[in-house]
């Protein structure tokens, strides 16, 4: 093959490569919606702490926080934590919990794992 085509073919396929590439990691990096767990049913991994909505009416408190955190003394290990008003909840792997607040019905969740890099969690209503 000639000098030119061989450039020419080369600048073509990392033309090609280079947009889809470039896209992924925007999309990655887009912030996830909690807005599927507004009913107190949904299931989400995350790395950093967290928090969202949920329906007063139902629950009797408004906002839930999510976060992993190593625990010490007795347990020395990384935990999720689950935060309502008045009301923490520290669950290692594969424990279940709830929040009952103001003699509303009850959050439940369970933890399904913890990583070095975060946990997934599950909320059941």
């Amino acid at each position: 093959m000639h000098r030119k085509a061989i450039t020419a073919l080369t600048l073509a396929c990392a033309m090609v490569v280079t947009p889809a590439v470039a896209a992924t990691p925007a999309a990655a990096a887009a912030k996830p919606s909690y807005r599927g767990c507004y009913d107190g049913k949904c299931k989400f991994t995350f790395s950093k702490a967290v928090s969202f909505r949920i329906s007063a009416k139902r629950y009797g408190f408004s906002r839930v926080y999510v976060s992993k955190e190593y625990v010490g003394g007795i347990f020395n290990q990384d935990m999720v934590v689950v935060r309502g008003p008045g009301s923490t909840a520290s669950l290692g792997e594969g424990a279940r919990g709830n929040m009952r607040i103001n003699g509303k019905n009850a959050l439940s969740f369970r933890v399904l794992a913890i990583t070095s890099k975060g946990a997934t969690i599950r909320f059941t209503g």
